[in-house]
């Protein structure tokens, strides 16, 4: 099997995307080579976020290993050690004393008392191992220390909470997709009005039609302009209404800001976006750059519409807090695009898994599907950064 790499997002407190962490499967190990060689393909997103990537401790003396962080930038690239021993310790103090950040994996709390800023100003922590084997005092001291806590494998909205609550500034991004059992599900009407709007747009209704929701949802309106406002023309030329918006991006873009319109929070009192209209944006956006490295499907005239579509819509389930099943008995939504989202069938739901085991930590089932698609790792690369460079321009704030 090939080596993939990819980019996961971390969040702030505030579930907002803050850095991202570069992984590979099969594990970096020795192949400095491959990671330099994708280093370039990944620069962009180094631009937006700091990147924790990859590292050995016998690359720190490596001039190719140094290169590459300069390339990326010192202040931006952030080198991540699987464990910190005696001989990378020298390497990590030139880094941080030339102005670099540094993170270690730490597996206990005498790992975590040990480490000093000078060494690495991040600490890299299962969240898991953080409950069940590190004190609270070593998760303190090390933050007054000036040492940033990351917590990986957050999977529950809980542990997300917990991680906060206890120092940590930086968590992974794995329960966003997940419901959080501890709040209420939406009111009916909520949902209703959510259906509707996704109905009339799976079906490319009459401009009237959409029209008649935006003007009984006042703040609908709102949301639409300013999301499409984020990103779509810029500052240059912005929208200030539903017919200028039909005129100036056209209707098929239109339908792709509706889509993500439902991520919103419109029919709520406060105005922070969803955490999952980004993540519902990136997907959408990767799927429509995987699925043009496939062979052309008959079933499917447009593929890149389609890949978009089952993307954006793959967490509605969430959203809705309902079955995907019972989501798709509302959406008259095409056959390859039901299968992909209720059974992960086809071409579409093969691509939509890949997608999401890695988004879940699974990389090993992610590099697997994604090799026995033939997608090349620069492809797959291009794919991600593509994706999340679009989705981190949308901002409602």
């Amino acid at each position: 099997m090939q080596a993939y790499h990819f980019f996961r997002p971390l969040l702030s407190p505030a579930q907002a995307w803050t850095a991202f962490r570069w992984q590979a499967f099969p594990a970096a190990g020795d192949d400095l080579q491959a990671l330099a060689a994708t280093a370039a393909a990944a620069a962009p997103l180094t631009r937006l976020y700091p990147l924790f990537l990859p590292c050995q401790p016998d690359w720190l003396g490596d001039g190719a290993y140094l290169h590459l962080l300069r390339g990326l930038g010192p202040e931006r690239a952030i080198p991540c050690l699987p464990a910190l021993d005696a001989a990378a310790e020298s390497g990590c103090r030139q880094l941080r004393a030339a102005g670099s950040h540094m993170a270690i994996e730490v597996a206990d709390g005498e790992a975590l008392r040990s480490l000093q800023p000078a060494v690495a100003d991040h600490a890299v922590i299962d969240v898991q191992v953080a409950r069940s084997a590190i004190p609270l005092l070593d998760l303190i001291n090390a933050h007054q220390h000036g040492i940033s806590l990351v917590a990986s494998g957050v999977h529950t909205h809980e542990m997300f909470d917990w991680a906060c609550a206890k120092r940590f500034s930086i968590a992974g991004a794995e329960f966003i997709p997940a419901n959080d059992p501890r709040t209420p599900a939406d009111a009916d009407t909520t949902r209703l009005k959510l259906l509707r709007l996704l109905s009339l747009v799976v079906q490319d209704a009459d401009t009237r039609e959409i029209e008649e929701i935006f003007r009984q949802e006042p703040k609908l309106s709102y949301n639409l302009l300013r999301l499409v406002n984020s990103v779509a023309v810029g500052p240059k030329t912005p929208i200030t209404g539903f017919h200028q918006a039909i005129t100036v991006l056209g209707r098929r873009q239109l339908q792709r800001w509706l889509q993500l319109l439902i991520y919103a929070n419109q029919f709520t009192q406060g105005c922070q976006p969803n955490p999952l209209l980004q993540l519902a944006a990136a997907r959408g956006r990767q799927m429509e750059v995987l699925v043009a490295t496939q062979p052309a499907d008959p079933d499917l005239p447009d593929p890149g519409e389609a890949a978009f579509m089952v993307g954006i819509f793959s967490l509605l389930d969430t959203l809705l807090r309902m079955p995907m099943g019972e989501v798709l008995a509302s959406l008259p939504v095409a056959p390859p695009i039901a299968q992909a989202l209720a059974e992960r069938g086809g071409l579409l739901g093969s691509l939509l898994s890949a997608v999401t085991a890695a988004d879940a930590g699974d990389l090993e089932t992610a590099a697997r599907l994604l090799d026995g698609f033939g997608i090349a790792p620069r492809d797959h690369v291009e794919a991600q950064v593509s994706a999340y460079a679009w989705a981190a321009r949308i901002n409602l704030e």
